[in-house]
């Protein structure tokens, strides 16, 4: 699968041209060089991670208002803890990404239209305090852009995973290769499931041949037009 472009998306652009550093993954949205306040009153600079949501190559408006950040907690100007928005602390969404804190910090409208409404609105909450010390302390970078490719074995992202907080254990099907003997009445459910995980090859073994009674056995095999009517 191509790394999603930004060029594609009207919100994440918005957030390149303004110089945002970003880092589009498969499921998730990280915006580097992000400065924040520390309890020590030093300007620091985390990560902030947003689950990403696709109707296909395109983001669709951002299903929640939680996100996730990298780092010490960012603190208000007299160096006490962002409480009003910290709700959660470290743990892991993928494999190679572990956060320290989780925000929660709802639009005034109930619910962000895009990524870069919500990306802007964290800045103005988490960056203000390092700008009141230090005007140039802004997430606004603009950093040299590198463009590589994604490895997955889908052809479109699988924010499925994401959604429902298996990314973790689903990383854990990312083998070479995977072999059913036997794609029958079971083996054509597992090659079902399988087929929606990320292991790079599925090798199948069955030396029967596809008869009527073999089809509807397998995935898929409900008779359309019945199906219409009872509807």
């Amino acid at each position: 699968m191509s790394k999603p472009r930004t060029d594609r998306n009207a919100d994440l652009n918005r957030l390149r041209d303004d110089g945002f550093d970003l880092e589009v993954r498969e499921r998730f949205l990280l915006v580097k060089s992000f400065p924040y306040l520390n309890s020590r009153k030093e300007v620091c600079r985390g990560t902030l991670v947003m689950e990403l949501k696709w109707a296909g190559d395109t983001t669709d408006a951002p299903e929640n208002h939680v996100a996730y950040f990298i780092g010490e907690a960012p603190c208000h100007a007299n160096g006490s803890p962002m409480t009003q928005i910290i709700t959660g602390g470290r743990h892991q969404l993928e494999p190679a990404l572990v956060v320290d804190h989780s925000f929660s910090a709802k639009p005034v409208e109930g619910k962000y239209p895009n990524f870069y409404e919500k990306v802007k609105r964290h800045a103005i909450i988490i960056c203000g305090p390092a700008q009141a010390i230090h005007p140039n302390a802004t997430p606004e970078v603009f950093p040299v852009i590198e463009t590589k490719e994604s490895d997955s074995v889908f052809k479109y992202a699988d924010t499925a995973s994401t959604r429902a907080g298996i990314a973790v254990a689903t990383a854990k099907l990312e083998q070479n290769k995977v072999g059913i003997v036997g794609v029958g009445g079971t083996g054509s459910y597992i090659l079902d499931l399988l087929a929606k995980t990320p292991v790079r090859e599925i090798h199948l073994f069955d030396g029967d041949t596809m008869f009527n009674h073999n089809a509807f056995r397998s995935p898929v095999r409900r008779r359309w037009r019945n199906y219409a009517k009872s509807r």
